[in-house]
């Protein structure tokens, strides 16, 4: 049975155990207030019954010494009270207290009985006036009952007004719930926010924001796959007209020769491949990052291009600012997304650099980054085409045949904004040819403070 309950219920419930639990608590305070209420009106009316017996005694000399009686008046449901009136002696000598009297309550069990009772002390005569205390417990309960009957009459009123006002509140989000059945997966224009309540206007701002991130996504998908179809068109009718060619070769140079273009084809679509691969895998997945330091991913990926290098005579070289610490280059990111990207600008910087030429990848520690970069002494790119060189299957203008996909610095570009990394491009100062540089956001936490 799954766990999820409608927030009309949980409404519900919740003001329902706040009504129910103000409800007793008001009905707590009505019973104390009235049995207080009552106390107070039935020691008035005992204090009073006494007084009156007391007046209608008459008036009699102290040298008189009447005779000992007494008088009871019982108890009924109708007579609550109960009156005893007893005739005592006079003493010898009557003191201001005793020409005064005196009086007091006490509490007084009889049986099962609980009585409040009123002793009156005056002269010649004792009274006692008792009270049940059940029959102020039971006349307290009366009133509390009466008092709040009204307002418990008014709880399921209040709480239909409330199951109204909350089905009626929650209109808009199910307003909502069916627009978004009735579209089809391809629809994702954003939601109408006209009559959504404050309170769910963020909620559906963020499903907003979501539809256009996957229409972007979709699009740059779409385009991809038509991007992927045009490209490995051309290399396949080439490498089919090759095969074709290597079919019909007579002589052993011919075939030789037909042969070597069939690998090449294959090497050139292979790379290619391996490049659209590399780049579908970098836009879908996030990195798994881990504390790194970049003179480690430099040299994995200078390793990677040292034969490249060495093929066509260029000088591989490193400027790693070795008088300081590694870990002063500490980042956070994914070693063979970094390699990988670091292995495309060397892959490159050796293409476009004329044999004998310099290749050159440095670092500096910067007060709020850390910057790499990739020199080389080839002929650059004109600062009209660095942008659109970024985008898939753009290559440059400088007519060179390198072999390249088109997809190097894309692939670079999307595993740079993974990692937050800035991208940029301009003139080598010292080579002459392209500088790339990366600025990477430094670790923050103990490593970098040790630096």
């Amino acid at each position: 049975m799954s766990g999820r309950t409608s927030i009309r219920k949980r409404i519900l419930v919740i003001v329902g155990l706040g009504v129910a639990l103000t409800g007793l608590l008001q009905v707590m305070i009505a019973y104390r207030v009235a049995l207080s209420e009552v106390d107070a009106i039935a020691d008035f009316h005992m204090v009073e019954m006494a007084r009156a017996v007391r007046r209608a005694m008459p008036e009699t000399s102290t040298s008189i010494v009447p005779a000992p009686g007494s008088a009871a008046l019982p108890a009924s449901e109708e007579n609550c009270f109960t009156l005893r009136v007893q005739r005592v002696d006079f003493p010898a000598v009557l003191t201001d207290m005793d020409k005064r009297g005196h009086r007091h309550f006490a509490m007084r069990r009889e049986g099962t009985q609980l009585l409040r009772v009123l002793y009156v002390e005056a002269p010649g005569i004792h009274i006692e006036v008792s009270h049940d205390m059940a029959i102020r417990a039971r006349t307290a309960r009366d009133l509390a009952f009466r008092t709040t009957l009204p307002i418990l009459g008014v709880v399921p009123l209040l709480l239909l007004i409330i199951w109204f006002g909350t089905t009626q509140a929650l209109r808009p989000l199910r307003h909502t719930r069916n627009e978004i059945a009735r579209r089809k997966a391809d629809d994702l224009k954003p939601l109408s926010t006209q009559r959504v309540p404050t309170e769910a206007l963020p909620f559906v701002e963020e499903i907003n924001t979501l539809f256009t991130r996957i229409n972007r996504e979709f699009e740059a998908r779409q385009n991809f796959v038509a991007d992927v179809a045009h490209e490995l068109r051309s290399p396949l009718a080439a490498l089919s007209l090759q095969v074709k060619c290597l079919q019909r070769a007579q002589s052993p140079e011919a075939r030789q020769q037909a042969s070597e273009r069939v690998m090449a084809g294959i090497t050139r679509a292979t790379r290619l491949v391996e490049q659209l691969l590399v780049l579908a895998r970098e836009g879908a997945a996030q990195p798994v990052t881990s504390v790194i330091t970049l003179p480690q991913v430099a040299r994995l990926a200078m390793s990677d291009m040292l034969t490249h290098a060495q093929a066509r005579q260029i000088d591989l070289g490193a400027d790693f600012q070795e008088q300081l610490p590694e870990v002063v280059f500490t980042v956070r990111g994914d070693v063979e997304a970094l390699r990988v990207l670091l292995r495309n600008l060397l892959d490159n910087a050796v293409k476009y650099t004329p044999q004998g030429g310099v290749v050159n990848l440095s670092l500096l520690r910067e007060p709020d980054a850390i910057v790499l970069r990739i020199e080389d002494s080839g002929p650059g790119i004109p600062e009209t085409e660095r942008d659109r060189l970024f985008e898939r299957f753009q290559r440059g203008s400088s007519g060179l045949d390198t072999g390249g996909s088109g997809l190097g610095l894309a692939i670079v570009r999307t595993i740079a904004a993974n990692h937050g990394i800035t991208l940029s491009m301009d003139q080598s100062a010292t080579l002459g040819g392209l500088a790339v540089s990366l600025r990477f956001p430094p670790l923050e936490g103990p490593k970098a403070s040790a630096a």
